[in-house]
């Protein structure tokens, strides 16, 4: 539709110059208007690839809510590394991961899950000798988080924002849980991105990074890297 209108405007373009005014005049009047609706029209003819994921099913295709597996690995930062490294029988992990989606764009989410590490290779105790301590530590998270989404080009979206945690320090990756004392349980937040891939069906595969700490203390902190697989039920 749009190249027929500038085919139509550039005849205009010829007509008015074939008129009796003068020669100057009839060029400036016939470019004006030539420029003039190119100038209207470029940024709808050139909208961009990314924009908000919106309302319309075309701008928001995700279903109403998911349920899904999320497989979890985390790398200690900080002084957290002093104590604790990734790797272990617990490494990877598997989260519960619920999200609802809004009209307006976000996708809000709750989990839970553990988060697998084992000890330092070499820890001192109170008499200042050195042990070594292979044993595993798990901490329990449930999660809350708020993500605003964007489209990359669908059927990939990309999704940025926050999350808060309640993070409790458990001896094994297991049911029932039991406590370690040597850390505290508290409270933490994380910043979230996550690529989203939709493909046609009730389907979703998310692929995620967190960087997450406890607000309490610095003792527990790190990177989150997780890949999940949801279905609309």
């Amino acid at each position: 539709m749009g190249f027929e209108t500038v085919a139509l405007l550039w005849q205009r373009h010829g007509m008015i110059k074939k008129l009796n005014f003068p020669v100057s005049f009839g060029q400036v009047a016939s470019n004006l208007s030539f420029l003039l609706f190119i100038a209207c029209s470029a940024p709808a003819m050139a909208a961009p690839v990314t924009g908000e994921v919106g309302q319309t099913n075309m701008e928001n295709p995700f279903e109403q809510a998911y349920w899904g597996v999320e497989l979890t690995s985390n790398t200690p930062v900080g002084k957290t590394t002093e104590r604790l490294e990734s790797g272990g029988s617990g490494y990877i992990q598997p989260m519960i991961a619920y999200r609802y989606r809004l009209s307006t764009g976000w996708m809000l989410g709750v989990n839970g899950g553990f988060k697998g590490f084992k000890r330092a290779s070499a820890e001192s105790n109170d008499s200042g000798d050195s042990k070594v301590n292979s044993k595993d530590l798990a901490v329990l998270a449930f999660g809350y988080e708020s993500l605003k989404g964007w489209r990359l080009y669908h059927p990939l979206y990309f999704f940025a924002g926050g999350k808060f945690q309640y993070l409790l320090p458990a001896a094994k990756a297991a049911l029932p849980i039991h406590r370690n004392d040597e850390f505290r349980s508290e409270f933490g937040c994380a910043v979230s991105v996550m690529l989203a891939f939709k493909p046609a069906g009730p389907w979703l595969m998310t692929a995620r990074i967190d960087r997450w700490r406890g607000l309490t203390t610095t003792q527990l902190q790190g990177y989150e890297t997780a890949i999940g697989l949801l279905v609309s039920l």
